[in-house]
C-alpha cells in the first residue's frame, strides 16, 4: 500500500528532467515524509512486521496399541443377593418295616431336592426333583435247613456205615442220630437294602406358609440293592456246624470238631442259609452273603417346620414296591432339611 501512495504522490514529478535541481529533490523528500507520517496516524500503530514462517513439524508418529487378552473369570453362580433359589440337602433318620416279612430295622438316607417349577398363584406349590440314597437294615433270627448240610451228613454216614441204608438217609436228612453236622438250625439273618432314586417327582404345597409348615408328596422310581447273610453262631441256640451230641465215635466227633467247628462249611454266615464261604475268604475278611438289583416303585409323603430361612425339621414317610412276593416295606421318622 505505501508503495502505491509513493507512486500517486510523485507521479506528477516524473515530467521533470532527469538532472532537476536540489530543491526539486528536498520538496520531494518533504513529500514523503508527510506521506508516511500522514500514513501512520491514518494506521494508527506501526506497520506490522511479518512474522517468520517456520517449517511444519512431521506429525508425531503412531503410537502402537496393545491388545490385552480378557482375563479369564469365574462364572457367578450362588449370589446372596438374589436370596434363596428353593433347592434343599437333608437328611432322613427313620425306622424300616424292611421287606420279605423281616424284622423292623432302621434307615439312613440323604437327599437334594431341586426346583423344577415355582407357580404359586396356579399351583399353590413348587415342583422339584429329588434324588435320594438311603439304606435300610434289619436283624432277624429264625430256624433256616441248609440241603447241603444234609448232603454233607449222608456222605459221612454212608462213608461210616455202608450197609446202613433207609437209617443213613433218614439220619442225613433230618440232623439226628450220627449226623455229624445240624440241618435245622436258629440263624440270624442280616438284611441290608441299598435304596438308590435317581428320579422321582415332589410337589411341596405352600398354603400354609403363615404357619410355616409345608406339606408334600413324592412319587417316583428306584434301584434296591438287597444283600443277606445268616449267622447261626448267632442264633437261639448258637450253633457252630457241628452237632456235639452227634452219636458218633470219640476219635471220630474229635476230628469232625477240630476241622469244621466253628468255620466252613456250616460253622460261619451263611450264602442263602445253605452253606459259609471258604476259610481263605474268611480270613481275608471278604464279607460273604446272598444279593440281589431290583427296579422298584417309591413314594413319599410328610411335612417340613420351618425352623429358620435356611433349617427345617419334620416328618417323613416312605413306601417302596420291590419286584417279587413280600417286596413292600416303608420307612418313616424324621427329616432335617438345608435351603438355599
Amino acid at each position: 500500500m505505501k508503495s502505491l501512495f509513493l507512486f500517486l504522490f510523485l507521479s506528477p514529478t516524473l515530467a521533470f528532467p532527469a538532472d532537476g535541481d536540489s530543491e526539486r529533490i528536498r520538496a520531494l523528500e518533504q513529500r514523503v515524509a508527510y506521506l508516511e507520517s500522514a500514513l501512520r496516524e491514518l494506521i494508527g500503530r506501526p506497520a506490522p512486521v511479518p512474522e517468520p514462517v517456520l517449517p511444519a513439524e512431521p506429525p508425531p508418529a503412531p503410537q502402537p496399541t496393545l491388545v490385552m487378552k480378557p482375563r479369564f473369570e469365574m462364572p457367578p453362580e450362588l449370589v446372596p443377593e438374589i436370596g434363596k433359589i428353593g433347592a434343599e440337602v437333608g437328611l432322613l433318620v427313620s425306622g424300616s418295616a424292611s421287606p420279605f416279612r423281616l424284622n423292623k430295622g432302621t434307615f439312613q438316607a440323604g437327599f437334594i431336592d431341586l426346583p423344577l417349577l415355582d407357580k404359586p398363584d396356579r399351583m399353590r406349590g413348587k415342583l422339584s426333583y429329588e434324588i435320594l440314597v438311603g439304606m435300610t437294615e434289619s436283624r432277624t433270627t429264625f430256624r433256616t435247613t441248609s440241603n447241603v448240610a444234609q448232603v454233607a451228613n449222608l456222605t459221612v454216614l454212608t462213608a461210616l456205615n455202608p450197609t446202613g441204608g433207609l437209617q443213613n438217609v433218614t439220619a442225613a436228612l433230618t440232623g439226628t442220630g450220627a449226623a455229624p453236622f445240624p440241618v435245622t438250625t436258629s440263624t440270624e439273618t442280616r438284611l441290608r437294602v441299598l435304596q438308590v432314586v435317581p428320579f422321582s417327582l415332589k410337589y411341596t404345597s405352600n398354603v400354609l406358609d403363615r404357619w410355616r409348615i409345608r406339606p408334600y408328596g413324592v412319587l417316583g422310581f428306584g434301584i434296591f440293592v438287597t444283600i443277606h447273610n445268616q449267622n447261626p453262631a448267632r442264633g437261639t441256640p448258637a450253633t457252630f456246624g457241628v452237632r456235639q451230641d452227634a452219636q458218633l465215635p470219640p476219635d471220630i466227633l474229635a476230628f469232625v470238631n477240630q476241622n469244621f467247628g466253628g468255620q466252613a462249611p456250616f460253622g460261619g454266615p451263611l450264602v442263602a442259609g445253605q452253606i459259609s464261604q471258604s476259610p481263605e475268604l474268611e480270613q481275608r475278611g471278604l464279607p460273604g452273603g446272598h444279593g440281589n438289583l431290583d427296579l422298584g416303585l417309591h413314594t413319599g409323603y410328610g411335612f417340613e417346620y420351618r425352623l429358620t430361612k435356611s433349617l427345617s425339621l419334620g416328618f417323613d414317610g416312605r413306601w417302596n414296591k420291590i419286584a417279587g412276593t413280600n417286596g413292600g416295606f416303608g420307612t418313616w421318622g424324621t427329616r432335617i432339611g438345608i435351603h438355599f
